[in-house]
């Protein structure tokens, strides 16, 4: 599954995974079925889950971005992104917006 994920990230795409699991009523105790709690994972939650896809999400670059980008190193400007992505995901981004060139290495 690993794999999967690294190919997905290489070609600048989120790796979503998509599980469930089957649970009785009150199997978690008191607080199964409390939904203001969204954000909590109980015990529970966190294994025997049966996988069922592995997909990938893309935010489009806007077709000004590598134009931007290369108008700002021609002026002497570093640009530099920001995220909080996977490293493949990331490297992928930066190579299309032209951030970094398509080798990996620093496109000056």
């Amino acid at each position: 599954m690993k794999s999967e994920i690294d190919n997905l990230a290489d070609e600048a795409l989120r790796p979503i995974a998509f599980a469930y699991k089957d649970v009785a009523k009150g199997e978690n105790g008191e607080f199964h079925d409390d939904i203001q709690k969204k954000a909590k994972f109980y015990d529970i939650e966190l294994g025997n889950a049966t996988l069922f896809a592995i997909a990938g999400i893309k935010d489009i670059i806007r077709p000004e971005v590598p134009g931007a980008v290369k108008l700002c190193k021609t002026a002497g400007v570093r640009v530099r992104m920001v995220t909080g992505d996977n490293i493949k995901t990331a490297i992928a981004i930066a190579k299309e917006c032209g951030i970094i060139a398509k080798d990996g290495s620093e496109d000056k």
